[in-house]
């Protein structure tokens, strides 16, 4: 299985300074992103009420590194006649993440950031504890955008190991800087996890 590191603390790398301009780089960034974005989701969702299934959103479950549970909402791409194929609409859902658009009121309401480990959509804990303190954990919100999902492509085979081990490189390097890094890179990397 995955190598038992041992527990390091990387809270010293981000002061309470650091993590406050994080936050409101977070709701600076969702802001913005949710007053962009809202022309599209608003075409998406009048577009969706013409085809896919009512209600128009689901909410699903996500956990963060200590097993906490919060709900996301997203977009339902299930089409009302299947038999018709992949129509164009539920096309674009799917290449184009459409869907987690509406993550960035998560990110406003401070239950996700815009980098972090990925949202887990099982618990957890025991993977990223046997490395980590559990007070460290808490300190770190999953976000939208990770190290792993720049790094790893979800076509591998292990893309579950490099996914964990990434985020475990992630925690144990935190910092304003890596945070910066990582939206750049993700700029020009394309992978999520569901």
């Amino acid at each position: 299985m995955w190598s038992l590191r041992p527990r390091r603390p990387y809270s010293n790398l981000m002061s309470v300074f650091q993590e406050t301009v994080k936050r409101v780089f977070d709701i600076f960034g969702a802001i913005t992103a949710l007053l962009l974005l809202s022309p599209l989701i608003v075409m998406f969702f009048f577009l969706a009420t013409l085809v896919c299934e009512r209600p128009l959103l689901r909410r699903v479950k996500r956990y963060d590194l200590n097993d906490r549970a919060f709900d996301v909402w997203q977009f339902r791409s299930t089409i009302v006649r299947p038999e018709e194929g992949l129509s164009l609409l539920r096309q674009i859902l799917r290449n184009t993440d459409i869907n987690e658009m509406l993550l960035f009121l998560n990110v406003l309401r401070g239950d996700m950031s815009l980098v972090g480990p990925h949202p887990l959509t099982t618990p957890s804990s025991k993977v990223y504890g046997a490395r980590f303190a559990a007070d460290d954990l808490d300190r770190v919100k999953p976000g939208l955008v990770s190290w792993a999902q720049v790094r790893a492509r979800s076509d591998e085979a292990n893309s579950l190991r490099r996914r964990i081990d990434a985020d475990c490189d992630y925690l144990a390097n935190r910092s304003l800087s890596f945070d910066l890094k990582i939206l750049f890179l993700a700029m020009f990397s394309r992978g999520t996890y569901s």
